[in-house]
């Protein structure tokens, strides 16, 4: 139960398969490319992603981005393995620091800010808080979608832009 001392934690990071996945990420497509594999959510709303090709990506509700973190399964066991590589690429050193301060998220329910820190929020233990799972993918998806600058349009070929690109 959250918040309760003595609680027991929970694992770091859970199939995606518990999860409706589609509800969870919803707030994220304008992100997400659509042919890959949700393989894991973190108890900090991060997620691990595979690509057809084996890759492994992240979505991290932390930074609002979307990268590759292993070029295959076999690179992400290994690297998983070490806890400096876990908190570079997940910030999985804020679960022992959240349980120490009474914050046990159920399997439901995650770690996040209760200000983010891209719009001031503190990195501590204080701004922690037990989010519901869903309620926070969507308040993150949304916030990093307005705080994200537009990507550039494509030049389509027959557009004034496109005719101006292939004149040169």
């Amino acid at each position: 139960m959250a918040g309760v001392s003595g609680a027991r934690p929970r694992a770091f990071m859970l199939p995606a398969e518990r999860y409706d996945v589609d509800r969870l990420l919803h707030e994220w497509l304008w992100l997400l490319p659509p042919y890959q594999t949700p393989l894991f959510v973190t108890v900090l709303a991060d997620w691990v992603f595979g690509a057809p090709e084996g890759s492994l990506w992240c979505l991290s509700a932390l930074e609002g981005t979307y990268a590759q973190v292993a070029a295959n399964s076999n690179d992400y066991n290994r690297f998983k393995q070490s806890p400096d590589w876990m908190s570079a690429t997940f910030s999985a050193e804020w679960q022992p620091i959240g349980e120490h301060h009474g914050l046990f998220p159920t399997n439901n329910e995650c770690l996040g800010w209760r200000v983010h820190p891209r719009i001031g929020g503190a990195f501590s233990s204080g701004n922690l808080q037990v989010f519901d799972m869903a309620a926070y993918q969507s308040l993150m998806g949304q916030l990093h979608r307005q705080l994200t600058p537009p990507a550039e349009p494509a030049a389509k070929p027959g557009s004034l832009l496109g005719r101006l690109f292939r004149r040169r």
